[in-house]
């Protein structure tokens, strides 16, 4: 069964059989480190970028005020670490001052100028810290061989981990978001891939092959997995796509790659990002086959919630060992999950049927949006957070009223079915991910078996 694959995919610690993460909220309880210290800057007396150092080796490059750049695990009574930072100004004069903690505080060695720890929200585990607003010392030696991070490299990798001979991935871009952007495509069959192997898509190049020039990101980009060949000759088996005339109901994985600007600093062009780079895995239309999520290099992504890129809900680091988002594609789970609240007297029979078959073989899973939307229901709008639902504080309904946030398909979508993925509308706070700009991700349709 794919659950039981997902499981294993899933979690040594919970299942006992291999180590890739547990399904456990908030995000950052999956680590041994549980709280996290992130680079803080002030909104001026400093040019950007900022180059941070240990000792000869740079570790930081910070282009922004508002940029999510995590210094690494932190302990309010232990953490003891030094960091120099640097930048140019407007003239190419270096400026610079040192950063140095002792026992988890500030210590008095430290020469940024009001330099503080600022703790987390309740809510969060995300302490900052950095100088305050006052200038600072000019460096007597500029920084070691100081470089820009390299954001043309971002790619998506699709892996068939699945039992089928070959599967189709699909784009669905909104075109009207992405002006002058080829990369932004609708096409049912991006890439067709054999089992065991995978494809690559290049963010900001023409997705084949990386970029040569401009990196104008991609805004509102979803994948899916649109068909499948179970065995080599037989017919394809199209999986709920977003094609004319479809009514999805397949697993969508979500990017929005902002696009990456350069600055002139000392007559050389570096790279400077407009933002983070946002994921998730999104069930609001249904599911059709297990799919997992991660970054290809671990690294520290946060939750994210209005406005983008807020640490509000916490952080953590994510990987291959630690995975950002999963879902299992099982008939029987959707099956559990056709059973509307009690006392509904809406459309269609109760229960609804979500599960989407085909010659009897299974094809995928309806969310109840979906099924309300095919089946013309006049509660459409309850079910799909429409209309005059279109806030989380009106999208999530009262108890004893019908709605998508407190149908079985939701409740019975979690752990250990799924981990931090959206389930209907406005479902932020479960699985809308920010990560560093040049993040690269895997995608797995299907599971590991070893």
């Amino acid at each position: 069964m794919i659950l039981n694959k997902l499981k294993k995919l899933i979690g040594l610690a919970l299942f006992g059989i291999v180590g890739v993460g547990v399904l456990a909220s908030p995000a950052h309880a999956n680590s041994a480190e549980t709280s996290y210290l992130m680079w803080q800057m002030p909104t001026n007396v400093v040019s950007f970028p900022v180059y941070v150092y240990q000792g000869d080796t740079q570790t930081a490059y910070l282009y922004s005020p508002t940029q999510q750049s995590f210094i690494g695990g932190y302990d309010p009574s232990s953490t003891t670490a030094s960091y120099d930072l640097y930048f140019q100004d407007s003239s190419d004069a270096w400026f610079g001052c040192s950063v140095v903690l002792t026992s988890g505080k500030i210590d008095t060695s430290t020469t940024c100028p009001g330099t503080v720890i600022s703790p987390p929200v309740q809510s969060s585990n995300v302490y900052t810290v950095g100088p305050g607003a006052t200038a600072w010392p000019a460096a007597t030696t500029p920084p070691n061989k100081h470089k820009a991070v390299n954001y043309s490299g971002r790619k998506i990798t699709f892996v068939n981990n699945t039992d089928h001979e070959k599967i189709r991935i699909g784009q669905h871009c909104t075109v009207s978001s992405n002006p002058n952007n080829d990369n932004c495509t609708n096409n049912q069959t991006l890439f067709e891939i054999a089992r065991n192997d995978s494809a690559i898509f290049y963010v900001d190049g023409d997705g084949s092959k990386p970029p040569t020039s401009s990196l104008s990101g991609l805004i509102s980009n979803g994948f899916t997995l649109t068909a499948y060949q179970h065995k080599k000759g037989d017919d394809w088996v199209q999986t709920g796509g977003y094609g004319v005339g479809q009514q999805p109901f397949a697993t969508k994985i979500e990017f929005t790659h902002l696009k990456v600007g350069t600055k002139t600093v000392n007559g050389k062009k570096v790279q400077i990002p407009t933002g983070s780079t946002n994921f998730d895995i999104s069930a609001v239309d249904g599911y059709n086959i297990a799919a997992a999520g991660y970054p290809e290099t671990p690294t520290y992504c946060t939750y994210t919630v209005p406005p983008e890129n807020s640490n509000v809900l916490g952080a953590g680091k994510y990987g291959k060992n630690n995975l950002l988002a999963a879902i299992a594609g099982d008939e029987t789970i959707c099956g559990k999950s056709s059973q509307l609240p009690k006392g509904y007297s809406g459309t269609g029979s109760k229960p609804w049927d979500l599960v989407v078959k085909s010659s009897e073989q299974y094809e995928g899973c309806r969310s109840p949006c979906s099924y309300a939307t095919n089946a013309s229901s006049a509660d459409e709008d309850k079910f799909c957070c429409t209309g005059k639902y279109n806030s989380p504080s009106s999208c999530d309904q009262l108890k004893g009223e019908i709605g998508a946030n407190n149908s079985t398909y939701v409740t019975n979508l979690k752990s250990p079915i799924s981990k931090h993925v959206y389930r209907f509308a406005y479902d932020d706070a479960i699985g809308d991910f920010a990560c560093p700009a040049e993040t690269s991700f895997v995608i797995i349709f299907g599971v590991q078996d070893d």
